[in-house]
């Protein structure tokens, strides 16, 4: 039973990019499924980004920490320049206010925690990738009130920063933790000897997320699908441009620091943004968290030939 339990986590783990796609089909597709689920969400991000710290060499982290010119470039284009020229395309386009609203508090949202483990799933280090998650995540009380105030002075939004910490402390700080802990006990070289079977319980977090994040948007789907579907087109074409950015920005460096820096600025961490909102942002914003999960999941898929095509010319 153990050997097929095992047998599943390293297919999952091989199979990943396309796995991560069927989870948003599932989670729409069975509601009381995603309902289920949704109070393992934070458990589902904890344990990615633990699974991350478990099969990444803990000395290139120490790397990454010693090029603090490319961090410093990457997090200021998340957590900065992005928003302020999504604001301005954005206002120039004319979009009406629930829609500027919500692309612009994508743009300033930090990464995605799980950004390392999408990085690892297109055969990237996934250094780079976590550090500049968790220092955008770090950042975010710094930039986020001005950003606000400054963006979107008369949208209502109030930014709680007490349920900022909270989650925080939750999402950074207890994956160290584990992390270290387990490594310790099991050893780092029995660690890579099953580091299949990590990568896919990585996956089958990420799926869990997947599902549980659509909790909600089936019954809005099924009431009102144009609007639906005008979120999901706008998430779609926000991920790309931003995908596509973050590449050509960074891509000058080297071509994985390119790709590493695409992952992060198209995957944001919304569910962060709504928590730190606590609802002020409006009921749009809402919905698009959860649509906005759907092209994120499609990323790997998606991003999986360009990625090896283009490392192997580089």
């Amino acid at each position: 039973m153990a050997d097929a339990g095992l047998s599943m986590l390293r297919l999952l783990g091989r199979q990943a990019r396309w796995a991560l796609p069927v989870g948003v089909f599932i989670g729409i597709a069975i509601p009381p499924l995603a309902e289920w689920l949704r109070p393992l969400l934070t458990i589902a991000v904890i344990g990615t980004i633990t699974g991350a710290l478990l099969r990444l060499d803990w000395s290139r982290l120490v790397e990454q920490m010693a090029r603090p010119r490319l961090l410093s470039l990457i997090v200021g284009w998340q957590l900065a320049l992005s928003p302020l020229l999504v604001w301005a395309l954005s206002a120039l386009l004319g979009l009406r206010p629930d829609l500027h609203l919500v692309l612009v508090l994508q743009a300033a949202a930090p990464p995605i925690g799980s950004a390392a483990v999408f990085a690892m799933i297109l055969g990237l280090d996934g250094s780079l990738a976590l550090m500049g998650a968790l220092i955008s995540t770090l950042l975010l009380p710094f930039t986020l009130t001005p950003l606000v105030a400054v963006l979107l002075p008369g949208a209502g939004i109030e930014v709680d920063l007490g349920a900022f910490f909270m989650r925080v402390s939750l999402i950074v700080v207890a994956p160290f933790f584990v992390a270290f802990t387990l490594r310790r006990l099991v050893g780092a070289q029995r660690l890579r000897d099953n580091d299949e079977s990590v990568a896919g319980c990585n996956v089958l977090l990420l799926v869990v997320f997947a599902i549980a994040v659509m909790d909600g948007v089936t019954a809005r789907l099924l009431a009102d699908p144009g609007y639906i579907g005008l979120l999901l087109a706008l998430a779609s074409i926000a991920a790309l441009a931003l995908h596509w950015a973050g590449y050509l920005l960074f891509r000058r460096v080297d071509v994985a620091a390119g790709w590493s820096a695409s992952l992060l600025s198209g995957n944001r961490n919304m569910g962060l943004m709504l928590a730190v909102t606590a609802g002020t942002a409006g009921e749009a914003f809402s919905l698009y968290v959860g649509i906005a999960q759907i092209p994120m999941y499609f990323a790997p898929l998606l991003l999986g030939p360009l990625v090896r095509r283009s490392l192997q010319n580089k």
